[in-house]
């Protein structure tokens, strides 16, 4: 990954998980499964925390696609968990199931 962070495990993206695609365009990132907790994930191809409704978009849309192409729930009850606990500083998304605690009921 560009713009390396010396100390930064989404800079380096070591491949110790299964990895799903790299983006270029129209900015780069990767999707991969977490090491911590083993679902997809988008990291941003560069060592930033701040991005752009439009780059969020684009990442959560690859994610929604990995989703539908594995088949891995309904899609209302996906979440895109962009709160960045264990690496703060280098923006990146959870693509995760919406607990069932908070799942709307349907009609």
């Amino acid at each position: 990954m560009a713009d390396h962070a010396s100390d930064c495990e989404l800079c380096a993206l070591a491949r110790t998980t299964r990895w799903y695609a790299q983006y270029r365009e129209p900015f780069a990132f990767t999707i991969l499964d977490c090491d911590s907790c083993d679902t997809p994930m988008a990291v941003l191809g560069e060592h930033r925390a701040a991005i752009s409704e439009e780059e969020r978009a684009v990442m959560t849309g690859a994610l929604r696609h990995l989703a539908d192409a594995l088949a891995m729930c309904d899609p209302d009850d996906l979440w895109f968990d962009d709160k960045m606990r264990q690496i703060p500083d280098h923006y990146h998304v959870h693509l995760r199931r919406r607990p069932s605690w908070c799942r709307t009921v349907k009609s």
